[in-house]
């Protein structure tokens, strides 16, 4: 409806706002508006205020339930969204089951869906990892395998290896397959040219200390050697 306020004058001054006047109308823009409302539905999920979904995880018989908002969750990946919005069972269910994932680690990624900041280190890495590859959130996948490529030394990279190429990540397979190359293949062979009689020992050492060697099945053990030579 339409009405004449008739004139006058009248202003907002705030540092938080702006606005665009002409004589019959205001725009007003809260210049932290966004941030603020992130801030209240970060603070609902802490709380589990209005909550429509909650996820079950866990092993075994031990389940942890993680309740959230099914619009701010079904931003992180297509996987959710197509979890919330196909004919899929988990769209009428209030609760749905979610098996072998890590609990902290899914309730680390719902968390940095409201609030976009994750805390990735060695002890939380390799489960976060997890999750997300299996939830298809590309920009946490990506920031996992680099944090791991930092990690990489002689006592890890074969472990590594493994794993990348049982969660299929390209990427990490590379880098992880070179690194053993350049530090076990060529180092290797620079010794028995060079150090001939200390390489027996400097082997047997590397073998010994070190159990992801010991643990590589024959064609492993071949493809390393293979590519070595």
């Amino acid at each position: 409806m339409a009405f004449n306020l008739g004139p006058g004058n009248s202003s907002i001054e705030s540092d938080e706002l702006m606005s665009d006047r002409s004589d019959d109308q205001q725009h007003l823009t809260i210049s932290d508006h966004a941030a603020r409302t992130v801030s209240k539905i970060s603070s609902y999920f802490r709380q589990g205020f209005l909550c429509d979904v909650v996820f079950i995880c866990g092993y075994g018989q031990n389940k942890h339930r993680i309740p959230a908002h099914r619009l701010v969750v079904a931003t992180l990946s297509d996987y959710f969204r197509a979890m919330f919005e196909s004919n899929m069972l988990e769209t009428k269910q209030r609760e749905i089951v979610i098996n072998d994932i890590d609990p902290d680690a899914l309730e680390k990624l719902i968390l940095y869906a409201y609030e976009g900041t994750l805390e990735i280190h060695q002890d939380n890495v390799t489960d976060i990892l997890r999750a997300a590859h299996m939830f298809d959130i590309s920009e946490i996948v990506n920031a996992c395998c680099k944090f791991i490529e930092k990690q990489l030394h002689p006592s890890n990279c074969l472990g590594i290896h493994k794993f990348a190429v049982l969660h299929d990540l390209h990427g990490l397979i590379e880098t992880a397959w070179n690194y053993i190359l350049v530090k076990f293949i060529v180092f290797f062979s620079f010794s028995l040219i060079i150090f001939r009689s200390s390489f027996k020992t400097h082997f047997t050492n590397v073998v010994q200390n070190n159990h992801e060697f010991l643990e590589l099945s024959f064609d492993e053990l071949k493809q390393l050697l293979t590519s070595g030579a």
